[in-house]
């Protein structure tokens, strides 16, 4: 995150963003996210929901507090 404002709850010490938490900085549930960036995300640039699905794995197994879900 480069801005104090991109981390969740507005905490520059929370080590998650402001799209993997809620309004006070806690972290969403992986499935949550997972399925918020497949379809909110990827599907949108007019991939398939295997196409997302396989972009998301992607992208989330390499974020701190998702790698472990892959």
């Amino acid at each position: 995150m480069r801005r104090p404002r991109e981390h969740g709850g507005g905490n520059e010490q929370n080590p998650f963003c402001i799209f993997c938490t809620d309004e006070d900085g806690n972290l969403k549930s992986f499935k949550e996210i997972y399925e918020g960036m497949v379809g909110n995300f990827f599907m949108p640039q007019g991939m398939s929901r295997k196409e997302a699905e396989k972009a998301t794995a992607d992208l989330m197994s390499k974020m701190p507090a998702w790698k472990d879900h892959f």
